[in-house]
C-alpha cells in the first residue's frame, strides 16, 4: 500500500507540475483546522499563514499510516498542484496546505478509503498578519551566491547549530524552555537553526551523563524503541511534539534546516528505499512542506552513507514530495558535491571544513555559482574555559568568531556552534560570549551591499578582501597591523574601521583611488576591519 502511495505521489507531480508557493499549514491546536462540516468557503486564512484541513474515516484499518491520502489544491491563478497528507491519530486524517496568493484556493482530497476521497474543501487567502515572514527561501537568480525570499526580502544567513533542539520540553505544550531560547537567538541576531529530524547518542558523551543530556532523548519517532523499532508505524507524541518545535521558529521568522538523516548517531533507521523509508521522508514533507521557513538536507556528514544512489533516490523523493520547492542540499558529501554529483537536485553547498576555510569557499564558489555555506568549522568553549567542554576540541570565542570572519571574507555564510547546545547535552541557559561576537558579524555585513560583493587577491596585501569594483571594499586582517589597500575608483571614498570584538567604529579617512598605506587605530589588537564606499 505505501508503494500505491509513492506511485501515487509520483504521478500527481508529473500529472500537475510544481508550483513556486510559500506559506504554511500548522497541526491542530497551534494554529487552525478546519473539517469539511465546517463552511470552509467562509474561512480566511492569511498569506504565509497554516492552516489545517482534517478529514475523519471511521473505516477499520490495519495499519492507517500506510492508507493512500492526499489533495490535489488549486489557487486562485489556476495553478494545480498535490500534497501528501498523513495520519494524525483519533481516525484523522489532516492535510497541511498554505498559500502565497491572496484569493481564492480550493482541494479535493484522494485516497483509496471511500470516506476521505473525493472531499472538498476552500479558503480565502488574505494579506499576511506575520510581518517576520517573507515566504520560501531562494537562491537569488541575479546574485547566485546569495538568497532572497518570495517576497524580494534580503537574507544574510546566520545559522545556529541545535542537533537535538526538538528533545527539549517533552510533554509541555508551552516550549517553557524552547521559546525563551529561541527568543535569545533571535535577540543575537540567529536566524537559521539546523537541527536533526531524529538523532539518539553520541559517541563522545555515551548514554545519561547528566540530567542535561538528552542522548538517547525521551521521545522516539516510531512504535518501539530504537533497539527494536517498528517503523511501520509513527510515534505521533513524537511528530506533534515536532510541529510545535518548528512552529515556534516559523513564528519568529528564524528558518529551519532539517537534517533529514544523521548517520553517527547511533540511529537505527529503515532499511534503504523500503516502503517504511518512503514513510518516514513522505512523513516529512506531508508535515513540513507548507512551511516556508525549512531547509531540507539529506543528511548531516552525507559522506557516512556509502551508497550515492541512495541519496540520489532521497532527494528526488523528497523533490516529488515537496511542491512547495523548499531549498535542498547535501551537508559534507565533498566526493561527490565535487564531482557534480547532486547539482541537479541541490540548491547550494553545505560543508563542514576546520583547515583550509577561505581556499575550500573559493573553489566551491567557482565550482557552481550557488550559495555556499561552512556551518561547521569549530566550536566555542564552555563559559568555564578551554577545559569546559563536551566534545574533545573547542576554541576560544575570539578563535571561533576569527574563523567565522573567514568564511563570511570568503562570500560564505557560517553557523555558530557551542559546546553545550550543539549535541545532545543541552545547556540552552547559558549565553557565551560568542554570542555577541556573531550577532555583531550579522550586523557589519547587513549594513553592507554584501550581496555585490565578491572575494578579491589584489586589494589588500594583509589579510582577506571583498569587493565591488570602484564601489564598496571590506578588508578583514586576523591581527591588527598596517597594509597597504588598492582600489579603483571614479571618486573618493570613505573609510571605517571596525572592531569584530568590539563593534567600535572609527573613521579611517578618505581612501583615493591607488594604492595607500593603512593603519588600524592605536592599540587594536587581533580582528580588525576596514569597510570603504
Amino acid at each position: 500500500m505505501n508503494q500505491m502511495i509513492s506511485n501515487f505521489m509520483k504521478n500527481a507531480a508529473t500529472r500537475y507540475g510544481y508550483v513556486l508557493l510559500c506559506g504554511v499549514v500548522v497541526a491542530l491546536g497551534l494554529v487552525g483546522c478546519s473539517t469539511p462540516s465546517e463552511k470552509t468557503s467562509s474561512l480566511r486564512v492569511p498569506r504565509w499563514q497554516p492552516h489545517d484541513f482534517a478529514f475523519t474515516a471511521q473505516a477499520k484499518v490495519e495499519n492507517p499510516f500506510s492508507v493512500r491520502f492526499a489533495a490535489t489544491v488549486k489557487g486562485p491563478d489556476g495553478r494545480i498542484f498535490t500534497l501528501p497528507g498523513f495520519y494524525d491519530g483519533n481516525n484523522t486524517w489532516k492535510v497541511r496546505v498554505s498559500a502565497n496568493q491572496e484569493g481564492a484556493w480550493s482541494l479535493v482530497t484522494e485516497s483509496e478509503l471511500p470516506e476521505l476521497s473525493g472531499k472538498q474543501a476552500a479558503f480565502t487567502c488574505t494579506p499576511a498578519s506575520n510581518q517576520k515572514i517573507h515566504g520560501v527561501l531562494r537562491v537569488d537568480e541575479k546574485n547566485p551566491h546569495h538568497f532572497v525570499f518570495e517576497d524580494g526580502t534580503r537574507f544574510y544567513m546566520l545559522a545556529y547549530e541545535c542537533d537535538w533542539l526538538w528533545a527539549l520540553d517533552v510533554g509541555s505544550p508551552k516550549l517553557k524552555t524552547i521559546n525563551p531560547f529561541l527568543n535569545k537567538l533571535a535577540s543575537y541576531g540567529f536566524n537559521y537553526v539546523i537541527l536533526d529530524t531524529y538523532a539518539h547518542d553520541t559517541s563522545w558523551r555515551t548514554g545519561k551523563t547528566g540530567d542535561d543530556d538528552y542522548g538517547p532523548p525521551p521521545i522516539f519517532p516510531w512504535e518501539g524503541d530504537n533497539a527494536n523499532p517498528n517503523h511501520q508505524k509513527l510515534n505521533l507524541a513524537f511528530w506533534q511534539h515536532y510541529d510545535g518545535v518548528i512552529h515556534a521558529l516559523y513564528e519568529r521568522g528564524m528558518m529551519a534546516h532539517v537534517l533529514l538523516k544523521v548517520y553517527n548517531k547511533k540511529v537505527k533507521w529503515p532499511v534503504r528505499e523500503s516502503l517504511e523509508d518512503d514513510l518516514f521522508f513522505r512523513t516529512i514533507m506531508a508535515r513540513y512542506a507548507a512551511y516556508p521557513n525549512m531547509v531540507w538536507d539529506f543528511s548531516k556528514e552525507a559522506h557516512n552513507e556509502k551508497l550515492l544512489d541512495y541519496k540520489l533516490n532521497r532527494l528526488r523523493f523528497v523533490r516529488a514530495n515537496d511542491p512547495y520547492r523548499h531549498l535542498l542540499s547535501v551537508h559534507d558529501d565533498d566526493a561527490n558535491n565535487d564531482a557534480g554529483a547532486f547539482d541537479a537536485l541541490t540548491d547550494f553547498r553545505v560543508d563542514q571544513q576546520h583547515s583550509k576555510i577561505r581556499e575550500k569557499i573559493l573553489k566551491q564558489r567557482q565550482r557552481r555559482a550557488w550559495p555556499v555555506a561552512n556551518v561547521e568549522f569549530g566550536y566555542e568553549q564552555g563559559i568555564g574555559g578551554p577545559e569546559d567542554k563536551t566534545y574533545r576540541i573547542v576554541q576560544t570565542p575570539e578563535d571561533f568568531v576569527g574563523r567565522a570572519w573567514e568564511v563570511a571574507m570568503a562570500g560564505g555564510y557560517t553557523a555558530y556552534y557551542y559546546t553545550y547546545t550543539a549535541w545532545d547535552v543541552l545547556r540552552p541557559e547559558h549565553t557565551p560570549k560568542g554570542y555577541t561576537y556573531f550577532k555583531q558579524l550579522r550586523e557589519f555585513f547587513e549594513a553592507t551591499r554584501y550581496w555585490e560583493l565578491a572575494p578579491a587577491e589584489k586589494v589588500t596585501s594583509e589579510g582577506w578582501a571583498l569587493a565591488s569594483p570602484g564601489k564598496e571594499y571590506v578588508v578583514c586582517l586576523k591581527e591588527a597591523r598596517p597594509f597597504v589597500i588598492t582600489v579603483n575608483a571614479p571618486k573618493e571614498l570613505k573609510g571605517e574601521w571596525f572592531n569584530p570584538l568590539t563593534a567600535q567604529k572609527i573613521s579611517a579617512g578618505v581612501i583615493k583611488s591607488g594604492s595607500q598605506e593603512m593603519r588600524p587605530p592605536e592599540g587594536w589588537t587581533g580582528l580588525a576591519v576596514l569597510h570603504v564606499r
